[in-house]
């Protein structure tokens, strides 16, 4: 009643300042309450974030382990056969961003142990090596997260540090050396995820860091059984789907790319092939055999799809 009555006010105030005056008590309280509807309606704003200052230069910097067992064959073994067709797919992906808007690609899979992670780390390898584009590979899978422990072999403060107002942007994205690319892993498991993703802090942050980096490589949970990865399509210019050979099943691929909206769909990666094309994948170039004879059994071998 009290919001009602100062809807009035101003509706009195207006109509002694020169408005048109409402003829009845009736007519008057039906303004008010239009008023206060009014108000009602308007959107929620969320405060502005204040302004991070982007200096590249003096963002943290971690070293790659660089160890083969690391996965991260587009930095470890370059002229293996799995790098050159990551080389494939990043060439493709750029061919699709001069007609049409592509920034934020989100790399996902059905299920977990597809891949979906050293397909992203493996990709912002190579996007950033091209025309010096600054690449981010952000980490949004705040459940399960890998990717720190996967590139620099420890833990770092990330994502859900930030989201939780515990440190600043600054404080969490690092440089990855000596490949170039930057990382902002998902750290510690919040107790709320969904909560946090659904922020209006986690779209102020994809807005900051659209405006920064020429590609960002999202690296989300599998679509099943979670919705936090439908949340992340929502955000995202274009959906890569990496399937894994003998582990993904029809049935849930079926269901997962029906939970896709197929102008996203960007394309499918292959993972762990044993054969394409009817030759076996582990092949070589022969003008590769020397550099390839040294890549590790479990290194991704990802034939892209489109």
């Amino acid at each position: 009643m009290s919001r009602i009555f100062e809807a009035l006010q101003q509706a009195e105030s207006e109509r002694a300042g020169g408005a048109s005056s409402p003829s009845s008590v009736v007519e008057l309280v039906q303004a008010a309450e239009s008023l206060h509807g009014a108000a009602e309606r308007q959107p929620e704003v969320a405060e502005p974030l204040p302004p991070e200052v982007w200096d590249f230069a003096k963002l943290k910097r971690v070293d790659a382990t660089g160890a083969p067992e690391s996965r991260l064959v587009c930095m470890t073994h370059q002229g293996s056969l799995g790098a050159e067709k990551l080389r494939l797919l990043a060439l493709r992906l750029k061919t699709m961003k001069e007609t049409r808007r592509l920034k934020r690609v989100l790399i996902t899979s059905t299920m977990p142990e597809e891949g979906k992670s050293v397909i992203s780390a493996n990709l912002a390898i190579t996007l950033a090596r091209g025309r010096h584009l600054k690449t981010l590979l952000l980490e949004c899978d705040l459940r399960r997260p890998t990717l720190a422990q996967l590139i620099a072999g420890r833990a770092l403060p990330g994502l859900s540090e930030y989201l939780q107002a515990e440190a600043g942007l600054s404080d969490v994205i690092y440089e990855v050396q000596p490949s170039g690319f930057f990382l902002l892993p998902a750290s510690t498991p919040p107790s709320n995820p969904l909560e946090l993703m659904q922020s209006a802090k986690f779209q102020h942050l994809l807005d900051e860091l659209s405006a920064h980096f020429d590609w960002i490589i999202i690296d989300s949970p599998p679509i099943m059984p979670l919705a936090d990865t439908s949340l992340l399509m929502k955000v995202s210019d274009g959906v890569v789907m990496v399937v894994r050979e003998g582990v993904t099943e029809k049935k849930p691929l079926q269901k997962a790319m029906e939970m896709i909206q197929p102008s996203l769909v960007l394309g499918w990666v292959l993972n762990a092939a044993g054969s394409t094309d009817g030759k076996r994948y582990y092949q070589r170039y022969a003008a590769l055999q020397v550099a390839s004879s040294s890549e590790p059994s479990d290194a991704p071998k990802a034939d892209v799809s489109q």
